[in-house]
């Protein structure tokens, strides 16, 4: 799967991109620095700008790197309305039932945003609707953001403060597991 400029520690080995396949995931490159108001200028169908006008500006964002990484088109079962804390020991959990060079994680929004509008091009339909993802990005120090998918302008970005919700899951991104210390840089300083 790796592309171009790709190293050993953000691409998959050939023999795990292949048994992750065989698995029912699909793998993909995800490009660097990605960032959600460069996604919002590129024409990424938000609901609104109420993110970007209200939490934005005290959120910590996290962006991208260059990375092979796998998913599957839906929430991780058992992780909804779990606090983020949850969701992240389930990434953990997982990371256990995968080949040792490839461990589970959650990503930032801007990677969630990404494969989202890249899925709904490649199949005609977004990997779950009427649901949200935890992300890693930091809202205030004390809420994580979510990223959902509903109706026509169908992206919504939302700081979770209840840090909780029954419609809010985990969406496991797989990656090499040598990339993980350098995954998601603040966005600020990428």
């Amino acid at each position: 799967m790796s592309g171009p400029g790709a190293d050993a520690a953000s691409a998959f080995a050939p023999h795990d991109a292949r048994t992750l396949a065989e698995s029912g995931w699909t793998l993909v490159r995800l490009p660097a620095g990605l960032t959600l108001a460069g996604l919002r200028a590129a024409g990424a169908p938000f609901k609104g700008g109420r993110y970007f006008a209200a939490h934005a500006p005290d959120t910590v964002e996290r962006t991208t790197v260059a990375i092979d990484l796998a998913y599957k088109a839906a929430l991780l079962p058992g992780s909804f309305n779990q606090p983020y804390e949850a969701a992240a020991r389930m990434m953990a959990e997982l990371s256990e039932h995968l080949p040792a060079s490839v461990a589970a994680t959650i990503g930032p929004a801007a990677a969630y945003v990404w494969l989202l509008e890249q899925h709904r091009a490649a199949t005609g339909a977004y990997p779950y609707t009427q649901r949200y993802a935890w992300a890693v990005d930091e809202y205030q120090a004390r809420a994580r953001l979510v990223v959902g998918v509903f109706g026509q302008q169908p992206l919504v970005l939302a700081p979770l403060v209840e840090g909780r919700g029954s419609g809010v899951g985990a969406w496991p991104l797989l990656v090499p597991r040598a990339a993980l210390p350098r995954l998601w840089p603040l966005a600020a300083e990428a």
